[in-house]
């Protein structure tokens, strides 16, 4: 009977872990990128290790996608300084 609820849990966080790695799948985090050229209406964003993946976006899109991007990128990159600025008068302190 013990066995038995051992299995049951194994395989209920089976499906968990399942589930996350379908989640995680959905995702891609570029950190870095290679490249970064246009052409045929195209804007291509290499990145990876090896140079080997590429990012496509049609610009048209991205034209009319730009003013939210921008927005929303400095916002985070002001939230970026100020943390970093007050890590760096906490070390003086």
């Amino acid at each position: 009977m013990g066995q038995d609820n051992r299995i049951e849990k194994l395989e209920a966080q089976i499906e968990i872990l399942k589930a996350q790695l379908k989640e995680a799948q959905s995702h891609t985090y570029i950190y870095d990128t290679n490249t970064l050229y246009c052409s045929d209406g195209e804007l291509y964003i290499g990145y990876g290790h090896n140079d080997d993946k590429t990012l496509v976006m049609n610009v048209d899109q991205l034209f009319r996608d730009l003013p939210s991007i921008i927005s929303m990128v400095t916002k985070e990159q002001k939230k970026m300084q100020q943390m970093h600025l007050k890590m760096i008068k906490e070390a003086l302190v």
